[in-house]
């Protein structure tokens, strides 16, 4: 029963998140999988380990195919290849069962995750806060005071500088109301 209301959970926080939330959703997933990744390998439990690698892989090669490259070919070939050299990381530690690749591809990840929980944190959204032993988050929801202003018809521009990962551009559209409803729920975007 925990296990549905769960899922039920999920589904809906994965079908009403912005943009921006799915960014740092997908992050967080390929992270968790590529600790299951590890933790099964020193169990040596090695078909759980590839299973858990395939779907980070999975994660990282969806990032990779939803890059606007029309929008700005340049930021997109920059993003792209940051990706490309986490699923070359994954690929090749899962080839010879190295821990220290899935590192290497842990760290750039990690830094993606705090990019996007700040881009997060600057529109007011609620952010998934990572147990990493357990697998299970909780949600908070912060920096409620600035918000992404959807009214106007222009695309919205968001950039980001951590310390730790550079500068990230996103832009993002304006939410279509889906069919069924005559508001916008934020559950579909155009992008």
């Amino acid at each position: 029963m925990q296990q549905l209301a769960r899922q039920n959970y999920l589904q809906a926080e994965v079908q009403t998140a912005t943009p921006q939330k799915l960014q740092l959703l997908l992050v967080e997933a390929a992270i968790k999988n590529i600790h299951r990744a590890k933790k099964a390998w020193a169990e040596e439990k090695f078909e759980a380990g590839f299973d858990s690698l395939a779907l980070a892989q999975d994660i990282v090669a969806e990032i990779l195919s939803s890059l606007d490259k029309e929008g700005n070919p340049d930021l997109a070939g920059k993003i792209a290849s940051i990706y490309v050299f986490i699923f070359r990381c994954l690929a090749e530690g899962g080839m010879t069962h190295d821990p220290l690749k899935l590192d290497d591809a842990l760290r750039v990840l990690n830094s993606e995750r705090e990019t996007w929980r700040q881009v997060c944190e600057k529109f007011g959204l609620a952010i998934v806060n990572p147990d990493e032993s357990s697998g299970v988050g909780s949600i908070s929801s912060v920096g409620s005071s600035s918000r992404l202003d959807l009214s106007s018809d222009s695309s919205a521009k968001v950039t980001v500088s951590p310390k730790s990962s550079g500068i990230s551009t996103t832009t993002f559209a304006k939410p279509i109301p889906p069919k069924d409803s005559p508001t916008s729920s934020g559950a579909s975007w155009d992008v």
